[in-house]
């Protein structure tokens, strides 16, 4: 033991005869007016007396911030002291961070002098005036469209370096749109070149867009937040690099669109506002039936464009038939290609007398923005014969059905009533119900039924005053929920929807348990909240590395290695912390 401790020693001493070195970094040397940026100084020695240097011509908004860092190499063990400052860049101009002052073995040391070069800011648009490894966009497949033309539009995000779960500070408002959100699983991703840089490039939302006005429409600004992963330059016992989380604020503009008015050169009087290209169909069921039967009339119209905001064109029936309330399916959908789909309205006919009727060609009429020009669409007439029944004394080519006459029509269904072929109950003529069994049972049910309805009252109205206890209360249950819909994915073996699924179940209990909102989610946020509320250092701990996990497997091409052990660990960390809550 005392050869180990003399070894020890010796090492030591050589370790504290190591070369003194005190050096000075920056992120960046060339920053924008406004910017914050950090600056480093870094002793590898333990010192004394530091002294930073005046830092003029910046404002100084943190610090001296103060860690220590100790690891082991094949060199040996390894110290680093490090003081760290917050500035921010307030005038143009090239200034100098003189050098800063630290006493270590007796001896004064010194750092280098650094030139740091303040430009104007960049104006708000499409990239980040912050991070060049990040960059927001604003996309659309069009600038300029006619009034009615859909438009697919993305919010995309370039990036060169490790992120984590995104959050909109702010949307545009897109006033005078339709809009209709693309809902995705999971966010893909491509690779892309910018300025001869490689970038990894994310769509974290797309959607279709519908002008409803006519002019130039700014929709508004993009406010991003996204978390990164910055290197601080130290290392741990073990020699890997530590790091920390900083959140990046992005911004861009949404793209100014063009909205032209549709032309009123050849506009069809019966055009409802269809803009797109479509196809339009009408067939009828049966052209001959009797007055006992009936018939179905169906229109329908399929194609690409504003296919939700466009209407069927109305037919004009003939008075001898009772026409029923229609029954409208809608189908739709959106992507790349816009938003396309179909739309069926049947009407069913029953006759009331007896002839030969015409149902007059029906038209849809829409507007083609390729061919900048109206289209209509025409049926062919049909001729229905319907046979027996009473000749409408009023019959010229359509019966025409007097009021006198709907009003027998609409009472045939009730001509012959149901005849009782059973009697009910008999009584007798000494019979009474006043203090009999059955008053007695009335009245007891009749009071059974109030308490009930007392109580489940009370119940409801403590339910509605404090709301948010119950939605803490029931955060754990609708998490359980989500997390079968995670198990599901796992048994298919799905692994993006499966983290995906894994980190809604995780991110919507926080917001259940802790009243947290969406916009306000983050893991910095998060972790305070917990430690507050007393949740252990431990369990944090693996929380934040279960969410990571669970984020970046929405940025990469995720596999299901660790599947399995993530969805034990994050079933365990839900039910520790509502335990500990």
């Amino acid at each position: 033991m005392r050869q180990l401790g003399f070894y020890i020693a010796l090492f030591l001493s050589f370790s504290s005869l190591a070369q003194v070195s005190f050096t000075v970094s920056v992120a960046s040397k060339n920053v924008q007016q406004g910017q914050r940026f950090a600056v480093e100084f870094k002793v590898n020695q333990r010192g004394e007396s530091f002294q930073a240097p005046d830092f003029n011509g910046f404002s100084v908004l943190g610090g001296p911030n103060t860690s220590v860092s100790t690891y082991m190499d094949n060199s040996g063990t390894r110290f680093n002291l490090t003081y760290s400052y917050i500035l921010q860049a307030n005038n143009l101009g090239k200034f100098t961070i003189g050098p800063a002052y630290i006493k270590t073995g007796g001896q004064t040391y010194r750092t280098e002098s650094i030139d740091i070069t303040v430009s104007e800011k960049r104006e708000v648009g499409q990239q980040n005036p912050k991070n060049e490894d990040l960059i927001l966009k604003g996309l659309v497949s069009k600038q300029s469209v006619y009034q009615g033309e859909p438009i697919y539009a993305r919010y995309r995000l370039y990036f060169r370096t490790e992120i984590g779960q995104h959050s909109f500070r702010e949307e545009p408002n897109f006033k005078g749109f339709y809009r209709e959100n693309i809902n995705e699983k999971r966010i893909e991703t491509s690779e892309e070149y910018i300025n001869g840089q490689r970038y990894v490039a994310a769509d974290l939302q797309k959607m279709v867009l519908i002008p409803q006005q006519a002019g130039e429409l700014k929709p508004g600004n993009i406010g991003l937040n996204v978390p990164i992963r910055i290197n601080s330059g130290r290392r741990d016992f073990f020699g890997f690099p530590i790091t920390r989380t900083s959140t990046e604020e992005l911004n861009a503009d949404f793209p100014t669109i063009e909205v032209k008015p549709l032309p009123d050169k050849g506009k069809p009087d019966n055009f409802s506002g269809a803009v797109g290209r479509y196809d339009f169909k009408v067939s009828l069921s049966e052209t001959e039936i009797s007055t006992d039967e009936s018939i179905t009339l169906r229109l329908e119209i399929n194609g690409t464009g504003n296919i939700k905001l466009a209407d069927i064109p109305q037919p004009e029936f003939p008075q001898a038939f009772e026409v029923f309330d229609p029954e409208i399916t809608e189908r739709s959908n959106v992507g790349s290609y816009g938003m396309k789909g179909s739309k069926v309205i049947e009407y069913l006919l029953v006759p009331r007398y007896g002839g030969t009727y015409k149902i007059d060609p029906i038209a849809f009429s829409y507007f083609n923005p390729q061919s900048k020009s109206y289209e209509t669409i025409s049926s062919d007439s049909y001729e229905i014969k319907v046979k027996g029944g009473q000749v409408s004394p009023n019959l010229a080519g359509q019966a025409q059905m007097g009021s006198n006459e709907k009003e027998e029509v609409n009472f045939i269904s009730k001509e012959i009533l149901f005849i009782k072929t059973k009697a009910g109950r008999w009584l007798k003529n000494d019979d009474q119900f006043w203090l009999s069994q059955g008053f007695w049972g009335s009245l007891s049910l009749l009071l059974l039924i109030n308490l009930g309805l007392y109580f489940f009252w009370t119940k409801e109205n403590n339910k509605r005053a404090n709301p948010s206890a119950l939605r803490e209360q029931k955060a754990a249950k609708k998490a359980a929920k989500r997390l079968k819909n995670a198990k599901k994915a796992l048994d298919q073996n799905q692994a993006a929807e499966f983290y995906q699924a894994l980190l809604e179940a995780l991110w919507g209990y926080f917001s259940d348990k802790l009243k947290m909102p969406a916009h306000e989610q983050s893991r910095e946020r998060l972790l305070e909240e917990l430690g507050q509320r007393g949740l252990s250092s431990p369990t944090q701990i693996r929380l934040e590395k279960i969410i990571e996990q669970a984020e970046m497997a929405r940025y990469t091409q995720a596999t299901m290695t660790n599947a399995q052990n993530d969805y034990r660990e994050a079933s365990a960390l839900l039910t520790e912390i509502e335990g500990e809550l």
